[in-house]
């Protein structure tokens, strides 16, 4: 039986070469598909364990059964008969047949897979959760549009391959068309419609990955230089209204909040709850009794007038957490909002979040959105206590820009709401703090057609408004 493609033995000592596959290390396999057999039930055929990839050659192949990995054919070595048989029971399958048998039964789409160990793909592993390149030619020989953005999935290392396959499916199904999977320590699985379409997805990463590490060492040298640059060193941004719809805010946050809080607060600890709801009651001059339903009334009532308390959005914050743990929650993100977090990172920028909910509130919605875990994008996360002031009042900014190690100049703070961004603009003292109002509030942030840019001055209290045609990121 033949192999569909390109013989693994030139695509592997081409890995080798590069030093993805050194010592027996790499692996590749391949559905051999038939009019009868079709994609799904096609048997596969994978390469064998123990075998230095440039020695590989046709007769080292096995073949295993679709689903069950039944082994259908040993390796036979052009060989006299007794060699043959050595070789065969001394042959085994690669280790690697686990993962790959686990992507085909999940991927109709995938008829190879290649597998490599390279040093670029164990560095741009470290300290992410998922991959994401934009921008680049070469994405393109990953199945991805020119303008569109390599999403690459990362897990965490095991003791050995089959132990990889539950953390490997879970990523498929939250990056259910990821053209590969990086695991930490370890290496890359890449997925081809075809033999040949993997070694070119396989080269093709290898450039991007390697490209990646020779920028971020450059980021590292060139970092003091960044700060001269024109254009901001933080982009601060909003959540409800600008990375994320108000809708989800309003009609899925707050309401769990308000459902969830009878049942925790009958087993609850409310020592800590009840002294900031107190302290609230006495700035609000209004009695407040040391109770259950004290506390769950005032919950529900201060939700329902959307309050933006620190007691109630400390509180809310619990209750979110162990709603976003139990899968009963999801953080929903407008469709630009990791493309723009990471062009802004890509670009030397830092990523800091502003909003009146609490910190631990904005790190969920983040880890746990719709788009994947972003916080690897995010640098800080501030609200009123941290900031020491609501989001109204110039103090909070100057505050942030305190900690973030900034000059105010040197901030950009994308909200929806005018009074927020004329009380980020009085800590400055000239007009080149960037802030982006929302023509609208039902048009989404980061996509709606018209976005504009509105420049403050700060000394004249005037504003510059203009029209925004290209790409807002690219500030």
């Amino acid at each position: 039986m033949c192999w569909p493609g390109p013989a693994p033995k030139s695509c592997l000592r081409g890995f080798f070469a590069q030093g993805w596959c050194l010592g027996s290390s790499g692996a590749m396999a391949c559905r051999v598909t038939s009019k009868a057999s079709g994609v799904v039930n096609a048997p596969v055929l994978v390469t064998p364990s123990g075998v230095p990839k440039e020695q590989l050659q046709e007769e080292d192949l096995f073949l295993l059964a679709a689903g069950s990995g039944e082994l259908l054919k040993l390796p036979t070595k052009s060989a006299p008969k007794a060699a043959r048989l050595t070789v065969s029971r001394a042959a085994k399958v690669s280790d690697s047949a686990a993962v790959f048998q686990a992507v085909f039964e999940r991927r109709s789409d995938v008829t190879a897979i290649c597998h490599i160990h390279s040093v670029p793909a164990i560095v741009a592993a470290e300290n992410k959760e998922v991959l994401r390149i934009r921008d680049s030619e070469m994405i393109k020989g990953l199945g991805v549009s020119g303008d569109g953005v390599l999403v690459v999935p990362i897990i965490d290392n095991k003791a050995t391959e089959p132990d990889l396959v539950p953390d490997l499916i879970r990523a498929l199904q939250r990056y259910p068309s990821c053209p590969a999977v990086l695991v930490r320590d370890h290496g890359a699985y890449v997925f081809g419609s075809s033999a040949e379409k993997a070694k070119i997805a396989t080269e093709c990463l290898g450039f991007l990955l390697d490209l990646e590490i020779r920028r971020s060492r450059e980021e590292v040298v060139e970092a003091p230089r960044k700060r001269l640059r024109r254009g901001p060193a933080v982009v601060l941004l909003d959540v409800e209204g600008t990375t994320t719809p108000i809708s989800f805010v309003k009609e899925k946050l707050f309401p769990y909040a308000a459902t969830a809080v009878d049942s925790w607060i009958q087993t609850a600890n409310l020592a800590d709850v009840a002294k900031e709801f107190e302290k609230q009651c006495k700035e609000d001059q209004v009695p407040f009794i040391w109770s259950k339903e004290e506390v769950l009334r005032l919950t529900k009532e201060w939700i329902a007038k959307d309050r933006k308390v620190p007691a109630l959005k400390d509180l809310q914050g619990k209750l979110w957490k162990a709603g976003y743990e139990k899968g009963e929650l999801k953080g929903e993100m407008f469709e630009d909002t990791p493309e723009a977090m990471a062009a802004w990172v890509a670009a030397g920028k830092r990523v800091a979040i502003f909003s009146s909910g609490s910190r631990e509130a904005q790190r969920l919605i983040y880890q746990y959105s719709d788009k994947g875990d972003l916080t690897s994008y995010l640098s800080a996360y501030f609200d009123p206590k941290s900031a020491q002031a609501s989001k109204q009042e110039a103090k909070a900014y100057e505050e942030i820009a305190l900690s973030m190690g900034i000059n105010p100049s040197e901030g950009l703070f994308c909200t929806d709401v005018l009074g927020e961004a004329q009380a980020a603009r009085k800590v400055g003292i000239y007009g080149n703090l960037l802030v982006y109002i929302r023509h609208s509030k039902d048009s989404d942030f980061f996509s709606r057609p018209e976005v504009f840019l509105v420049f403050f001055f700060a000394k004249s209290n005037t504003f510059e408004v203009t029209l925004c045609d290209g790409p807002w990121t690219s500030i």
